[in-house]
C-alpha cells in the first residue's frame, strides 16, 4: 500500500542566459550536490508565471520577466514514488542582486558556459537540450519521460 500522494507535481523552472552562459542553482541532498534550473512547485490557484516569479525571489532574491515556454518533460520514478511535470520558460532578470535563498537545500548558484554543461549532474537530465538553448535554439519541445536517481 502506497503512502505517497498519487498526484503529479507541477514544477516550473526558468532559463536565464546571460553572455552565453546559463544560470543554474545547486541543491544538496545528503552528501550529493546536483544542479537544477531555478524554480519549484506550483501552488494550487497560482499561475505558472506567478509560481516562477515567486521561486526566483525565494531561491535567488531576484525579480524576473517570464517569457515563452522552452521545454516540457515528465520525471517519473520507475518505483512509482514521484511524478514531476517540468515546465521550463525563458526568463530575463529584471531587478535585484543575486543572493542565495535561505532554504537548507540551496547550496550555490552559477552561470555556466555551454562546454561545462555536459559535465554537470543536472536534474532532470537535460544537459544537451540546455546547451542547445544556450546556443540559440528557440523551439518548444516535449522531451518525454525522463528520470535520474541522485
Amino acid at each position: 500500500m502506497k503512502t505517497i500522494e498519487q498526484e503529479p507535481r507541477v514544477r516550473v523552472a526558468g532559463i536565464i542566459i546571460d553572455d552565453n552562459k546559463l544560470l543554474l542553482i545547486a541543491h544538496k541532498k545528503n552528501d550529493s550536490i546536483y544542479w537544477l534550473l531555478p524554480g519549484g512547485g506550483v501552488d494550487y490557484g497560482e499561475s505558472l508565471e506567478e509560481a516562477l516569479k515567486r521561486e526566483f525571489l525565494e531561491e535567488l532574491n531576484v525579480h524576473v520577466t517570464v517569457g515563452k515556454p522552452a521545454m516540457l518533460s515528465d520525471s517519473i520514478d520507475p518505483d512509482g514514488e514521484r511524478h514531476i511535470i517540468n515546465i521550463c520558460f525563458f526568463c530575463h532578470h529584471s531587478k535585484g542582486n543575486y543572493k542565495l535563498g535561505k532554504d537548507k537545500r540551496l547550496n550555490d548558484y552559477r552561470f555556466f558556459k555551454i562546454e561545462e554543461l555536459p559535465k554537470l549532474q543536472i536534474f532532470p537530465p537535460v544537459n544537451e537540450k540546455l546547451a542547445s538553448l544556450v546556443a540559440g535554439a528557440e523551439s518548444v519541445e516535449y522531451l518525454g519521460k525522463l528520470w535520474q536517481k541522485i
